[in-house]
C-alpha cells in the first residue's frame, strides 16, 4: 500500500466510526424513551435494568430487556459470520448493509404498526434494533482503529481520560491520535442521543430515521470511497 492510499483508508474508517456511534446514541434514546425503558445497544445498562425489573417482579418489563439482550447477541453472531474470512472492507460493506436493512425494517414497522406497551410490535421493534446494534458491535471490531467501540462508551471515556492525563503529565500538549478518535466516537454517540432526545421532547415521529440515515451514510462512505 502506498503512502497516499493509507490516509484515505483511515478517513473512511473514522467516518464510519462516527456515524455508527451517532446511530447507537439515537437508538438507545429511541428504545429507552419510546419502547419501554430498555437499551438496544448499551447492554450493561440493559442488564442492570433487567435485574431491577426482576427484583420488582415486573416481568413484562424484564422480558423487553431480555429480548434486547438476546437480539444483541444474535446480531453479534450474525455479524461475526458475515465478516468471517473476508477482507476488512468487504466485511464492512456486508455488515453496514445488513445493519442498514435491519434499521430500514424498523422504520417500516415504526410507521405501520401500533407499538403500544407490551405489544408484539413493540417487542419486534426492540428485537430489530438490538439485532442491528449487535451487528454494529462487530462493525466496530472490523473498523479496528485502536479497538474503539461503537456501542459501549464507558471504556472509551476511560481511555480518553487516560490519554489526556498522560498527555498533561508528560507535558506533550499534543492530543494522541487514538484519544482524538475516541473523543470523536464519544461525542458522536452524545450527538445522536441529543438529537433523538430533542425529537422525543417535541414528539417527532421521524426520530426513527436518525439511525438508518447514519448507517446508510456509513455504507455510502465505504461504497463510494468518500
Amino acid at each position: 500500500m502506498n503512502g497516499l492510499s493509507e490516509p484515505t483508508t483511515d478517513h473512511r474508517l473514522e467516518r464510519i466510526l462516527g456515524l455508527t456511534a451517532l446511530a447507537a446514541g439515537a437508538v438507545d434514546i429511541i428504545s429507552f424513551a419510546r419502547l419501554g425503558g430498555v437499551f438496544a445497544s448499551a447492554m450493561t445498562g440493559n442488564l442492570a435494568f433487567m435485574g431491577l425489573y426482576l427484583a420488582r417482579f415486573s416481568f413484562i418489563a424484564a422480558l423487553a430487556s431480555l429480548i434486547a439482550l438476546l437480539g444483541f447477541i444474535g446480531g453479534g453472531v450474525a455479524g461475526t459470520l458475515l465478516g468471517r474470512k473476508r477482507a476488512q472492507f468487504t466485511a464492512l460493506r456486508l455488515l453496514l448493509g445488513a445493519e442498514t436493512c435491519l434499521l430500514a425494517a424498523t422504520v417500516w414497522m415504526w410507521f405501520t404498526t401500533a407499538h403500544d406497551h407490551a405489544s408484539i410490535s413493540r417487542d419486534t421493534l426492540i428485537l430489530l434494533l438490538s439485532l442491528a446494534m449487535g451487528v454494529q458491535s462487530i462493525i466496530g471490531k472490523r473498523v479496528n482503529l485502536s479497538n474503539i467501540p461503537t456501542v459501549v462508551f464507558t471504556s472509551t471515556l476511560t481511555n480518553i481520560v487516560i490519554g489526556l492525563t498522560d498527555m498533561l503529565a508528560s507535558k506533550r500538549f499534543a492530543v494522541p491520535p487514538d484519544t482524538k478518535r475516541q473523543s470523536v466516537s464519544f461525542l458522536a454517540y452524545f450527538a445522536g442521543a441529543l438529537v433523538a432526545g430533542l425529537c422525543v421532547f417535541v414528539n417527532i415521529q421521524a426520530i426513527i430515521l436518525i439511525p438508518v440515515l447514519a448507517t446508510g451514510a456509513g455504507l455510502l462512505v465505504i461504497i463510494r470511497n468518500v
